[in-house]
């Protein structure tokens, strides 16, 4: 049994589906299933009712799913421990992220960093969500970049990097934008409209993964505008994008996406009110930063401050 495999079984707990999982995790779904099988053969338990449409927790899996989450914890928080004995430890500033470095143009800012500071080496680790606060909790990152509503105010500190909103996204000829059928020589967006959420009641949606924070905040604002949303299928943005584009539904996504995401025939259109979804810089209150930390965050901060100046 490995930790590798501990932190599997937790990805398909926490995830309810093998399919999520996978998708979490980066493998394919028949790769994770063997795992899992394999660490169900080698305790010669089963951890899981297959019989079921999500994953199931047996009454052994339930009890090891416990186990499993104390003994990957105390495995990070243990390496976390260890990293003080390396050489240059101080110089060294581990990052967890989300893959959106490139549509908020983040990577030429931490590259500028490392240019002002060569002596300090930035540890970048693309991850998706659910492994970024477990990350952060463990010790394994000393900061992750993510979506502020991924984040609880009172438990961790946050720096503002990059501003961003919701935006309705639709296929250019959707009759939301073009009941007469004009053509609207098909733009990337139309700033002089905005729709309400209500606007949309009838539509059914195409929304990003159940595990993404941008999911939980579409859910969190259909429960505010009293809409009961037709999800029709959750998928990546790219997926998504391809599938609007043909009409298949229409979508909510951050703005900033389209500057990496964009289709010749899908239209963005601005929600009214906005709904903000800042990138932030995240670490866990308490406890002191090392010297190279603070001058990571105070660069930012001063970038920030720049950029809104």
């Amino acid at each position: 049994m490995t930790f590798e495999q501990l932190e599997y079984f937790i990805a398909v707990v926490e995830n309810d589906t093998f399919f999520d999982a996978a998708d979490v995790l980066h493998i394919s779904q028949s790769s994770l299933s063997k795992r899992i099988m394999k660490l169900e053969k080698e305790l010669d338990i089963k951890l899981l009712d297959r019989s079921r449409r999500n994953a199931a927790l047996t009454e052994a899996g339930e009890a090891f799913y416990h186990e499993a989450l104390s003994l990957v914890e105390e495995y990070h928080r243990t390496l976390g421990k260890l990293e003080k004995y390396k050489e240059n430890n101080t110089k060294q500033i581990r990052i967890g992220t989300l893959p959106i470095l490139t549509q908020y143009h983040l990577t030429a800012r931490l590259r500028d960093f490392s240019r002002l500071y060569p002596e300090i080496h930035l540890d970048l680790d693309e991850v998706e969500e659910p492994e970024l606060l477990n990350g952060l909790e463990s010790g394994r990152y000393d900061f992750i970049i993510a979506r502020e509503n991924l984040v609880q105010a009172a438990k961790y500190k946050s720096y503002t990097l990059m501003e961003d909103e919701l935006v309705i996204v639709l296929a250019h000829d959707h009759p939301l934008i073009n009941p007469a059928g004009s053509n609207l020589s098909e733009k990337q967006s139309c700033k002089n409209c905005s729709l309400q959420l209500t606007d949309l009641a009838d539509e059914k949606f195409i929304l990003m993964n159940r595990h993404t924070s941008i999911y939980k905040l579409c859910m969190e604002q259909f429960a505010n505008a009293g809409i009961k949303a037709n999800i029709v299928r959750n998928a990546r943005i790219e997926s998504i994008i391809s599938a609007v584009s043909v009409g298949e539904g229409i979508s909510l996504l951050p703005k900033n996406n389209f500057n990496v995401f964009h289709h010749e025939n899908v239209v963005t259109l601005p929600l009214s009110p906005s709904v903000h979804v800042p990138v932030v810089l995240v670490r866990k209150k308490g406890g002191e930063m090392s010297p190279s930390c603070k001058m990571f965050v105070r660069y930012f901060h001063t970038c920030d401050v720049k950029s809104r100046g």
